[in-house]
């Protein structure tokens, strides 16, 4: 296990986890308890509930254990807390070794008296085969009503989370972010800052619409006509909200990652993949680019930029 990244399966346990994900699949108990997640919000939104919400289709009953505030993702199901920090969670699905998921989850079934019961946990998503031959995924299209009422031209997420690990340097830093707010206000343009407080920069002059409710933060993006930031779960969250995104990174494969997770087919432009402060000159041409794109393939914002079915990403 890496101290700074996630928990690494060796090849044995990836084998031997092929027998609970078999007897899982063809003989589900009565009642589900899925998780803990204990790991990045992007891995969460666009691999862990979608799996998630395939199972539930086969108990009675659902269990999540998952963050605080995280039930908006989890319908029909019963969602109960940890207290791990986010900041210390590690990345990918999180630090926990399937051990230790697995005590957390039989200690939370003991508390509140569940029985018969399968762990869907994690580690059952250690390897795209695993994923592959026994799993599905269901995505359900985020919408909710905008926040304010009018809807703005665009939805700015600025990553700012001081966490452990090697990725410190995604945070936007925050002088450009508000260079970037001004050079839109100057040409007319609309702008709000999404995220949560405790993650996320609001630049000066954007109307701030950061929240700690899932719910309410997708009202915030779907308040606006497309979201820009660095790749990260704030993007992904607009993405299932069929909301178009307009991105920037360090490296191509980064950007590849947000392409392929990318369940209804939004447009997705690419501001930089070389940088994670690239200048937001450059950032504002790829954004009025994109908005005027959207104008034309969506008859003047009238028609979604969202596509059906759902595409199954499981693999990446």
């Amino acid at each position: 296990m890496s101290a700074n990244t996630g928990y690494h399966y060796t090849a044995e346990e990836k084998l031997r986890l092929f027998l609970p994900c078999l007897r899982q699949r063809l003989w589900p108990k009565r009642n589900l308890f899925a998780g803990p997640f204990a790991g990045e919000f992007g891995y969460e939104l666009m691999q862990w509930q979608g799996f998630v919400r395939a199972r539930k289709l086969f108990y009675k009953s659902v269990h999540v254990l998952t963050y605080p505030g995280h039930d908006y993702l989890y319908e029909d199901c019963t969602v109960h807390y940890h207290d791990i920090n986010l900041k210390q969670a590690g990345y990918g699905y999180g630090r926990l070794s399937p051990e230790q998921a697995r005590a957390m989850a039989r200690a939370k079934a003991a508390e509140i008296h569940l029985e018969d019961y399968d762990v869907f946990e994690p580690s059952l998503l250690c390897t795209q085969y695993h994923k592959r031959l026994f799993w599905r995924q269901d995505f359900r299209l985020l919408n909710e009503p905008p926040l304010s009422g009018r809807i703005y031209d665009v939805a700015f997420h600025f990553r700012a989370v001081q966490k452990e690990g090697p990725d410190l340097a995604k945070n936007y830093n925050p002088s450009l972010a508000d260079e970037l707010a001004a050079l839109c206000f100057s040409k007319g343009l609309s702008a709000i800052c999404v995220g949560h407080p405790d993650y996320s920069y609001c630049a000066k002059g954007c109307e701030d619409m950061r929240r700690v409710n899932l719910r309410e933060s997708v009202a915030a993006i779907c308040s606006a006509r497309t979201l820009a930031g660095e790749n990260s779960g704030g993007t992904h969250l607009a993405n299932l909200c069929g909301k178009p995104t307009i991105l920037w990174a360090n490296d191509p494969w980064r950007i590849d990652y947000s392409l392929r997770w990318n369940p209804f087919r939004v447009p997705i432009y690419i501001a930089a993949d070389d940088t994670m402060q690239p200048e937001p000159a450059r950032v504002f041409i790829i954004l009025v680019d994109a908005l005027q794109n959207l104008r034309e393939r969506t008859n003047n914002y009238t028609q979604p930029a969202y596509t059906f079915p759902a595409q199954r990403i499981a693999n990446y």
